[in-house]
């Protein structure tokens, strides 16, 4: 293709041919023409050069179809914050009646000692198909606030969506997903029989305490073997603290022996919770959870599980707050396959870091809109708090 300079538009021109912001963004067809607002847009955008076969003319030609600057086109999508607004509310709502649920199973079952799995994998059954649905979204989970809910109940949550969204990025077939969903729920069941301050205390913990905390995943097998759950999910519980180099615990036990759900929940439920705040530190963003899973690949983590997450949530998880090479900084909105470094972006901020009202969509694979850096907590949580 090739480049007309956008310093060229006049209002009212055409352009002849199907004309992009790139290779893969049409802009204009040949019977709209460009208009002043349009040319405003570019400038303000620093888009310099566009793409087309053809040529700048006064009068339209007909391309045969009817595109034209609509969702297809980045520039266009004015009302994408608001869009995007609604959409993370219902997400939102997903995740708020999933804790509800799992609050009063948990409760349930330390008042009467009754935990039914048939519930339970209705529920996670229902989940996957959200998770398909609003992965945009519901997988933002930096951005999951669980308001006053129990901890453990917001991690088990948390950790069932990022353990089933990887295994779903790893093609496992619906009744396994339907079982790690419920073994991400349920393996930190064996806490619920250790006092509270053992998880939510912002002090050291002694010797005893982690002792202590250490018998959870045996405390957990044995719950659910009592009452009959497959053996595959108590194993999943019983190994969900297990690295697969032999550091981890109750057992040691090693990657060759250990169940492919208690692999995937590990790094799950790292995941989960370095994203949710605690009493000792703030909420972490996921490009640093991201780098700091990878950093126990083939010591904790299986590579090909890490592989997992990396093709659903890349090296820039949804929600995440970045600085591009424009200078614009913008949030994470989608994931490209195969394109780790390279996740599609709302724009938030014009160069000088002001937030903008018309907030472009679009890639991250050109030079000049590579994603260069993380913001700062501070900077995300400003930006956040503007949308």
């Amino acid at each position: 293709m090739n480049k007309i300079v956008t310093s060229q538009l006049t209002d009212g021109v055409y352009i002849s041919r199907e004309t992009f912001l790139d290779e893969k963004f049409i802009l204009l067809s040949p019977e709209i023409p460009v208009d002043q607002p349009l040319i405003d847009r570019l400038q303000r955008w620093s888009f310099r050069d566009l793409l087309t076969d053809g040529e700048i003319t006064d009068e339209p030609a007909s391309s045969g179809s009817s595109l034209s600057t609509g969702d297809d086109a980045p520039l266009a999508a004015i009302d994408q914050g608001r869009r995007d607004a609604r959409e993370m509310q219902a997400a939102h709502k997903q995740y708020e009646e999933f804790l509800h649920f799992t609050e009063q199973l948990f409760g349930n079952y330390l008042q009467s000692g009754v935990l039914p799995i048939q519930p339970i994998q209705t529920r996670i059954k229902d989940l996957i198909d959200k998770i398909r649905e609003q992965k945009q979204y519901l997988l933002r989970i930096p951005e999951l606030d669980p308001g006053s809910t129990n901890y453990l109940v917001d991690h088990a949550v948390k950790t069932a969506l990022v353990g089933m969204a990887t295994g779903n990025a790893m093609k496992m077939p619906p009744h396994r997903l339907i079982d790690i969903g419920t073994v991400a729920l349920l393996h930190e069941v064996g806490m619920l029989r250790l006092p509270s301050q053992l998880y939510m205390t912002d002090q050291p913990l002694q010797e005893k305490e982690k002792k202590a905390i250490s018998t959870a995943p045996v405390l957990g097998f044995k719950i659910l073997r009592q009452m009959n759950y497959p053996m595959q999910i108590c194993l999943g519980v019983l190994e969900c603290r297990e690295n697969i180099d032999g550091s981890g615990y109750p057992r040691s036990i090693t990657g060759e022996k250990l169940s492919v759900y208690a692999k995937i929940i590990n790094p799950a439920s790292t995941f989960a919770a370095m994203a949710s705040p605690r009493p000792y530190r703030p909420a972490i963003d996921g490009h640093t959870i991201m780098k700091t899973l990878l950093t126990g690949q083939n010591r904790k983590y299986e590579k090909d599980i890490l592989q997992g997450m990396v093709a659903v949530f890349s090296l820039f998880p949804y929600g995440t707050f970045v600085q591009l090479a424009s200078g614009h900084r913008a949030m994470v909105i989608d994931v490209i396959p195969g394109k780790a470094r390279q996740p599609i972006v709302r724009v938030i901020t014009d160069t000088k870091g002001s937030v903008v009202s018309e907030q472009a969509v679009m890639e991250t694979e050109t030079e000049q809109y590579a994603v260069t850096n993380v913001l700062t907590a501070e900077e995300s949580k400003r930006l956040k708090n503007s949308l």
